[in-house]
């Protein structure tokens, strides 16, 4: 059985972790966050999928294809793209394809792919999203 929790704390706990060395605030998921339209903030989003067995029998191995995202959201002030794709471009280094986040006995979570791109901004920021594609799977025994 996939445990979504597993997969999702790994991704949080990676991605908090960039978050500080590089200085930048964190909006998690579902928690109440306030931004700075003067400063550059990151959101994460996990974003299950549906789990699909890998055989026919009752114990076969289940697969699920995940999503994990991550907003970076520029201040307007700067007046330029290039600050935040810079930031994408070092989360996609983070986050390269063909790692493992989760390799254990009971569950592996294996980056697919990653990209990035812009998206409408809000009234204070400039927004880029990198979508990384998981592929998790679990024994069922």
């Amino acid at each position: 059985m996939i445990d979504d929790f597993v997969t999702a704390k790994a991704l949080v706990d990676k991605i908090e972790a960039f978050a500080i060395l590089h200085n930048y605030r964190l909006s998690k998921q579902d928690a109440a966050f306030t931004p700075d339209p003067e400063e550059v903030y990151l959101k994460e989003t996990f974003l299950p999928n549906d789990t699909n067995p890998l055989g026919l029998a009752a114990n076969s191995s289940d697969e699920q294809k995940p999503i994990y995202q991550v907003d970076i959201f520029t201040p307007k002030t700067f007046d330029s793209k290039f600050p935040a794709q810079a930031i994408a471009n070092l989360i996609k280094a983070e986050f390269p394809r063909a790692d493992f986040i989760v390799n254990t006995s009971e569950q592996t979570v294996k980056i697919s792919n990653v990209s990035a791109r812009p998206m409408p901004n809000n009234k204070t920021h400039l927004w880029t999203m990198v979508n990384i594609d998981l592929v998790v799977l679990a024994c069922n025994s």
